[in-house]
């Protein structure tokens, strides 16, 4: 296993096994080697310390897709909705 950070190109590079060729995904920020098992190969993190820090931003946050993308769920509404749960368990017992 390597991992190796290139400042100039802000790009960080974690090789698990050897690769050949093209990755087999890109998506975003990252780029992706399996092999033919199905086995990840290698993770190519490009703009690292823009992805990192959009990463640390949204810790706490899940994206929704389907029927609910865009959807906005803020803390308040689960605060209120863990209160609403709460009562209907008291209430059964």
């Amino acid at each position: 296993m390597a991992i190796s950070y290139n400042p100039s190109k802000d790009e960080l590079v974690v090789k698990l096994r050897p690769t050949k060729g093209k990755p087999s995904r890109v998506v975003d920020h990252f780029k992706l080697w399996w092999d033919r098992e199905g086995n990840i190969c290698a993770i190519d993190i490009e703009h690292y310390t823009e992805a990192l820090e959009e990463f640390t931003k949204s810790l706490k946050t899940v994206r929704l897709g389907g029927l609910w993308r865009g959807a906005e769920i803020t803390e308040e509404e689960i605060k209120k909705a863990r209160q609403e749960l709460m009562e209907k368990i008291e209430e059964k017992w």
